[in-house]
């Protein structure tokens, strides 16, 4: 089954369910499934990709949509993360805000680029106003592969997973569905592309690797070998996807089907959307069919309670007893002490209190092992890797935190929406923004004094303790004079000297090795300062976007059970008021209701009678048969 076909029965399903809202007079009914309405075909699977500088990932990227997108230089390389998504006409903007100002979502404006000027807001090579700062590039193409929901995220090379942009990849991981780790065969994977592989499958549901360049390396075939081993000795089931973005781009222009399976691109594409892609169209389409079947539960339980009472007269009483009582449950939930609402008040309250110790327990590891580190070495040879360490580790944790966060606040919607029988449907929508921007702006203090003592400060400090010692010894040696020959005090008192003097040097450079510790470690702690104080202030408002989401959902399902548990007990209460005459016909009138409400459900119910696998599976096996059997353009 299509995207195309999955969208149009859902669409389908939905507008008749909003036509059948506003019949049977229940606007707010109406308003759940238009919200969903306009989200149907916009699914949004970003797919991130990740990996070191000149790996080909822009290569990549170009390569796979058929497009000179994505800048690719030997000189310059991307710095913000470049977005790639489906559009009707070519056109870009780029994502920016004022310099100074505080790098917050409020402050990003979008402004449109032309499309010739992407290169110079994507990369390191200049050229735009000094006056703002670019967070980032966004293009639409009207492609094939893009129009199924896929958006392609090319993010800047995470430089040794040292430099800030590493932050950068990182933040996209962690509100990312799936990501692409590119390393090039000319070498087995790096221990840092062994760290940052384990930090993106901590972070993001799916991960694949792809080796670029094989069209380069004749050897990628044992490179590949070798990468599989580390990859299974540290059990990452990750699967390694050779391919060629120049036999790509070559197959296109001679429109070379064998050359094209031969790239790989194939296999890649299979992956992309035969998997990553038809999983978040299951996903998109069992939420509508659960919105669709719940609403046509409550549309149909008003005729139901009054079928009902006209079918059984003698047990209406018990049945209006029923409908009392459900009555008194959904005045409960609208309540202030209403149960939902104090296990999402308490649920707030420990889930920030929680997520500020994990932070400031994931913060005390760091400083630990940092003050061990500095202490252990002379901050003057280690500063330049310690720095870039402090960084990523930092920014690693922050992620981790934010992931450990939108992880909880899941669990908090589905205990709230225990109450109201059902799931918790906000689970994957929650206001929780990439942390990445949270670390914008903080950095190491750089004014940190790590220079060596220089020569001339060296000799003037083994000046000094040599004066010292020769002095010292020869008011000693003319007090024993009388015992000592003064020719052995001669003789004696330079060598004294220059013991004296190697023992003041000794003890200056230890001296300053302990100054430049603890400058060292003071900086580091000012950076994890300021970085606490960041992340609390984002963090405590994140929590407070996640609460009023919440309530403001849960709220309206209480008033909507709140209306239809109303509805239902006044429909009983008229049925034992129709009179026998009148009773026939209407009882046909409800039947004749409630089949149509019944034939909405059944149809909404069968959008998901193809198990997410086995769609999946399907959706692979066509895009392969597709892959092998059509020209790569």
């Amino acid at each position: 089954m299509s995207k195309t076909d999955v969208n149009g029965d859902v669409r389908a399903c939905l507008e008749l369910g909003v036509q059948a809202a506003e019949a049977y007079k229940r606007p707010d009914l109406g308003e759940r499934l238009a919200r969903l309405l306009g989200t149907v075909g916009d699914p949004d699977v970003q797919v991130v990709v990740v990996g070191e500088f000149k790996q080909g990932k822009s290569s990549l990227i170009n390569a796979l949509v058929n497009a000179k997108i994505c800048p690719v230089d030997d000189d310059i390389a991307t710095a913000v993360p470049t977005v790639l998504r489906h559009g009707e006409e070519k056109q870009a903007w780029a994502v920016v805000e004022p310099a100074g100002e505080p790098s917050v979502p409020e402050n990003e404006e979008r402004r449109p680029i032309p499309f010739e000027q992407v290169p110079a807001y994507a990369t390191e090579m200049g050229g735009v106003d000094n006056t703002i700062n670019v967070k980032g590039v966004e293009i639409e193409l009207p492609r094939k592969l893009l129009a199924e929901g896929l958006v392609l995220v090319d993010t800047p090379g995470v430089g040794g997973l040292g430099s800030a942009h590493s932050t950068a990849a990182l933040g996209a991981l962690s509100v990312a569905d799936a990501a692409l780790f590119v390393s090039d065969a000319s070498q087995e994977y790096t221990r840092a592309e062994m760290d940052f592989l384990a930090q993106a499958q901590d972070l993001c549901p799916a991960v694949v690797c792809l080796m670029t360049k094989t069209d380069f390396y004749p050897a990628w075939r044992r490179v590949l070998e070798i990468n599989n081993g580390h990859l299974q000795r540290l059990g990452f089931n990750i699967p390694i996807v050779p391919v060629s973005s120049m036999l790509r781009a070559e197959a296109v222009r001679r429109n070379d089907r064998d050359l094209n399976r031969e790239s790989g691109f194939p296999e890649l594409v299979r992956q992309l959307t035969g998997e990553i892609v038809a999983g978040a169209n299951a996903r998109e389409r069992d939420r509508s069919k659960a919105a669709i079947v719940d609403v046509c539960d409550q549309l149909a339980g008003q005729f139901e309670s009054e079928l009902a009472a006209l079918n059984d007269p003698e047990r209406a009483n018990e049945l209006l007893e029923r409908l009392e009582e459900a009555k008194r449950k959904a005045d409960t939930l609208r309540s202030q002490v209403a149960k939902w609402s104090t296990t999402l008040n308490d649920g707030v309250n420990d889930l920030t209190s929680d997520i500020d110790f994990d932070f400031r327990q994931r913060m005390r590891a760091i400083t630990q092992e940092g003050d061990a580190a500095i202490e252990n070495s002379d901050p003057m040879d280690t500063w330049a890797e310690f720095e870039p360490w402090l960084v990523n580790r930092v920014s690693h944790e922050v992620v981790s935190n934010y992931r450990y966060l939108t992880e909880r606040a899941g669990g908090l919607s589905d205990a709230v929406a225990s109450h109201f029988d059902s799931d918790g449907d906000l689970v994957g929508q929650l206001d929780i923004h990439n942390p990445a921007g949270v670390l914008d702006g903080v950095s190491v203090d750089p004014t940190v004094d790590l220079s060596e003592t220089t020569a001339g400060k060296k000799g003037m400090t083994m000046l000094r303790g040599s004066y010292s010692g020769m002095l010292m010894f020869t008011l000693l040696g003319g007090m024993a004079s009388a015992v000592v020959p003064p020719l052995a005090l001669t003789f004696a008192a330079p060598a004294a000297g220059l013991v004296m003097g190697r023992g003041a040097l000794k003890e200056e450079k230890t001296r300053q090795i302990a100054k430049r510790r603890s400058e060292a470690k003071n900086s580091m702690r000012r950076y994890c300062d300021e970085v606490s104080f960041k992340v609390s202030k984002d963090s405590r408002d994140t929590m407070r976007r996640v609460q009023r989401q919440l309530r403001d959902h849960y709220s309206l399902r209480a008033d909507e059970l709140h209306k239809s548990t109303t509805e239902n007990l006044k429909a009983a209460q008229d049925a034992a008021k129709v009179g026998v005459s009148e009773k026939a016909g209407r009882v046909r009138d409800i039947e004749a209701e409630i089949g149509r409400i019944r034939g909405l459900r059944t149809r909404a119910a069968q959008l998901a009678a193809v198990s997410p696998n086995t769609q999946a599976a399907q959706t692979q096996a066509a895009q392969t048969q597709a892959a092998q059997n059509q020209s790569p353009a």
